[in-house]
């Protein structure tokens, strides 16, 4: 049925407000999601006459979108002047801003499609139920559900998790207007020991277009039918139209209750599907249409929260952080605080946050070094901006490996986020329970692993599954005095023909820098460095024919006894060069070769033969392969 709309009130209105601006013409419907110079036009008008859109009236936000707010003042406009109060922008109200048709109470000629025009004042206009639809005879041209969503979990508690997808297709006959839509819920498959009681699974059941609420029902309304199915025709608001030719998506969503029973989710088959659409046309026709077989129902699994959200803690070595195996320099009489033994990530995967609050790490000492406490009093946990510290106790941590436990933590984790953490030790002076050269290292073990007390929005803890990963750090060796060796350049390895036999060359520079105090190295190989080749399967050769020199690129000159002296300070280092000449056939059938420096012999005094090997970072200290053939 044509609603019947008294022109005459409207008509008055018009004389009473006038045009909305002088140089404004609104000849475009405006609705949300609007955009451009019309809507800016219309919210300034709107503004002006004291419907306040509080974003832009502030300058919180720019003018020219149509959202909520805008759409809020249109409703009041509409209200005031006796227009419907639909939010929407169209023919009638565009009249309006336009200035037109000004014509006392005199019929206008032109009609809005969906009414029937007739002078009749001091009566209210009807409302029309769905604005300006355009055409007379629009239809649904087809239904389709979007495969994407299919067999979707459901956790408890979840809310508007989307379990069924569709699309309708409007004909190019004319505009349609979605009335209502019949949802139906089927427990059909479930087993035997599963409830088919809806309302012990979902709360709530929402309709969208797109990503506006258009429609939604308690489950309580829902309809219990002799088949044990579950429906509910759900009326439609916000003005869901789908124009001539064109194509909309929806969506049901459920929002779950807070707990599922066990026994009811191990193996629970419920489908939803959508057997009606009911919608209007232009010429205000209202036809359902059937659409139980072009829209598939869809299964949906009610699942424990924990396993909806997908939640798993991943722990890992920051690799660009975490220190290398080095020697750090100490104080001889008071502790040097806030050395850095490991450095980590950990990852949140899933849509849970989680509260850490129990974080355990291992520390394992060597050395002379009897546990934990012979090197540190305190050691401190940093997980993102918050800082955690515990003390070290001799009876507690007295043996060579020890846990140290940072407990009531009390961390937020956010879903899909990544938080870096840091542990550190305040190491004790040489003059107090520290001895030269004793080491110690952080890592974050399979062990501590399971003992990390993680708990998701639900306050259920993280199972082992959920939780993966190891950080591990390198042992740091302590020293008042001593030498750090980096690096220099990139090793290299060669092949050098022969007729008889080839030849490898394999040179490794690096950088020795002197702490504490003078310190001495030999001039010979022997007797300044170790190294080491190796065969294609990692076998270390033993063969005598392998020499190796070293040669001081920054300063020749030697002490009495032949060593070089290298005094203390970064800005005294001194740069070798280690060349290795292995020659084929020197222990591996495939002819395949690398060489290691694997550590640097130095002393306190010009001894012949110093004596302490620096062994810390030297991992990296490693040529490329070569192969030497007996072309």
């Amino acid at each position: 049925m044509k609603k019947i709309f008294k022109i005459a009130i409207v008509a008055l209105a018009i004389v009473a407000t006038g045009a909305a601006t002088a140089n404004a013409a609104f000849n475009a419907n405006l609705s949300v999601g609007s955009t451009g110079a019309d809507v800016s036009a219309l919210q300034s008008w709107l503004i002006s006459k004291g419907f306040a859109i509080p974003s832009i009236s502030t300058g919180a936000a720019q003018p020219g979108y149509f959202g909520q707010q805008t759409k809020s003042a249109v409703v009041a406009y509409q209200a005031s002047v006796g227009l419907p109060a639909t939010g929407f922008v169209g023919p009638l109200t565009r009249g309006i801003l336009n200035g037109s048709p000004v014509v006392g109470t005199t019929p206008s000629t032109s009609c809005p499609v969906g009414y029937t025009c007739t002078a009749n004042p001091g009566t209210t206009p009807s409302t029309p139920s769905t604005g300006s639809l355009a055409g007379t005879d629009g239809s649904i041209a087809s239904t389709d559900e979007l495969s994407q969503y299919s067999d979707e979990e459901v956790g408890e508690g979840e809310s508007d998790v989307k379990v069924l997808g569709f699309e309708v297709e409007a004909s190019n006959d004319g505009d349609i207007a979605l009335k209502s839509i019949k949802v139906v819920f089927d427990p059909a498959a479930n087993a035997s020991g599963d409830s088919d009681h809806l309302d012990d699974y979902v709360e709530a059941v929402t309709v969208w277009m797109g990503s506006t609420k258009i429609g939604s029902a308690n489950v309580d309304d829902f309809t219990d039918n002799s088949d044990d199915t579950y429906s509910k025709t759900i009326s439609l608001s916000n003005n869901p139209i789908v124009r001539a030719d064109a194509t909309e998506k929806f969506y049901i969503t459920v929002d779950a209750v807070n707990s599922f029973d066990s026994s009811d989710i191990d193996s629970d088959a419920w489908t939803v599907g959508v057997d009606t659409v009911r919608f209007e046309d232009g010429s205000g026709v209202v036809t359902s249409e059937d659409t139980s077989t072009d829209i598939a129902a869809q299964e949906l699994d009610f699942v424990s929260f924990s396993t909806s959200a997908d939640t798993e803690l991943k722990i890992t070595t920051d690799s660009s952080a975490n220190p290398t195996a080095d020697v750090v320099m100490v104080d001889d009489s008071d502790t040097t605080d806030n050395v850095l033994l490991l450095s980590g990530k950990i990852r949140l995967d899933g849509t849970s946050d989680v509260l850490i609050d129990r974080f355990p790490v291992t520390f394992t000492v060597s050395g002379t070094a009897t546990g934990l406490a012979s090197t540190t009093g305190s050691v401190t946990l940093k997980i993102g901006d918050e800082e955690y510290t515990e003390s070290v106790s001799g009876s507690v941590h007295n043996t060579t490996s020890s846990t140290v436990t940072f407990d009531n933590l009390d961390f937020d984790l956010g879903a899909g986020k990544t938080v870096t953490f840091s542990v550190y030790a305040d190491i004790e002076s040489v003059d107090g329970v520290l001895t030269e050269g004793d080491k110690l290292k952080a890592s974050v073990t399979s062990s501590n692993r399971e003992l990390v007390d993680a708990e998701n929005e639900e306050g259920d803890q993280l199972v082992s599954s959920d939780k993966t990963g190891t950080a591990t750090g390198e042992y740091q060796e302590f020293r008042t005095e001593g030498i750090s060796v980096t690096l220099v350049g990139t090793p290299t390895a060669e092949s050098n023909d022969n007729d008889a036999a080839d030849t490898g060359t394999f040179t490794i520079k690096y950088k020795i820098t002197a702490f504490g105090d003078t310190v001495y190295v030999a001039s010979l190989a022997a007797n300044a460095v170790t190294y080491a080749v190796y065969d294609s399967a990692g076998v270390a050769t033993t063969s005598t024919t392998i020499k190796g020199t070293i040669k001081n690129e920054t300063d020749t000159t030697k002490t009495t006894v032949g060593n070089y002296e290298i005094e203390e300070d970064s800005a005294n280092s001194e740069t070798f060069t280690l060349t290795i000449t292995v020659p084929n056939g020197a222990g591996d059938a495939t002819d395949q070769y690398y060489a290691a420096l694997t550590g640097v012999l130095w002393d306190l005094s010009d001894d012949t033969s110093p004596s302490t090997t620096y062994s810390s970072n030297l991992d990296e200290f490693q040529t490329p392969t070569v192969n030497l053939d007996n072309n």
